[in-house]
């Protein structure tokens, strides 16, 4: 049997060149159950997020310990994808429903900045820079606004249709995999405006710096592992990407 599109188990490879990747799926703004966590140990871990991004999250933790729901009540009446994501999970029996995401908070907060690498470039990259440029010239042009305007019936047809592609696990209630099939919905509308091949160069150039931090710790460490969380909408796509083996990009230690 082909494995499910939205799955709950990690996606092990092993790198040509040396090392192991754990690529661990998990759902936005969510604590994972304990049984749903990866179980081992890896040299490091490497976030599908910039620099600057590891920055802000720890920023908003620390403020919402002050304030706690802060960040995830100002995100709910955003009007955004993102909000209305929030909105169907909190009406479900969840545990630690949170904003900064709770599970990449976890990892950071329990290692090392040399053994944490940011997968996204600095906002200084002139490559990536770029990028985020034709990004943002595809999402302005009117096509793609007009198509906001159907975002609630979509996001029921995308719930509907995902619901199949949801892995059985043991530990993945139905409260999860009711939030699962909102969290593809979410991701979707996302990656609407993410067209002409973009969202392959900007999962190749981030999964070329993983390779990267992996050459990095196999200087010392020839049987590295990293442990990669990624949302749970996004493992398939990222694992195939990997499984390109794109050129490595010369990484530094850590964050």
């Amino acid at each position: 049997m082909d494995r499910a599109d939205l799955a709950w188990e990690p996606i092990h490879l092993a790198d040509p060149d040396g090392g192991n990747y754990i690529l661990w799926p998990h759902l936005p703004c969510i604590e994972s159950p304990a049984e749903l966590r990866p179980i081992g140990d890896w040299s490091a871990i490497a976030i599908l997020a910039s620099s600057e991004d590891i920055w802000r999250w720890e920023q908003e933790s620390s403020e919402d310990r002050k304030n706690p729901g802060a960040h995830l009540a100002a995100a709910m009446a955003s009007g955004t994808s993102l909000g209305r994501y929030l909105a169907d999970i909190t009406t479900l029996d969840l545990k630690g429903v949170s904003i900064p995401d709770p599970e990449p908070m976890r990892l950071l907060d329990s290692y090392p900045s040399s053994k944490i690498f940011p997968l996204e470039p600095p906002s200084d990259d002139p490559e990536w820079a770029d990028l985020m440029v034709e990004h943002a010239d595809q999402a302005a042009k009117a096509s793609n606004l007009i198509a906001l305007l159907g975002t609630g019936r979509r996001w029921r047809k995308i719930r509907s249709e995902v619901i199949p592609q949801i892995a059985v696990h043991p530990h993945a209630d139905s409260e999860m995999g009711a939030a699962a099939a909102s969290a593809a919905a979410w991701w979707r509308e996302e990656q609407r405006t993410w067209k002409n091949d973009l969202d392959l160069r900007r999962d190749i150039r981030q999964m070329s710096r993983l390779r990267g931090a992996m050459a990095h710790l196999r200087s010392d460490e020839p049987a590295s592992t990293i442990l990669v969380p990624i949302l749970q909408s996004r493992l398939k796509r990222i694992s195939e990407v990997l499984s390109m083996w794109p050129d490595v990009e010369t990484m530094g230690g850590g964050v």
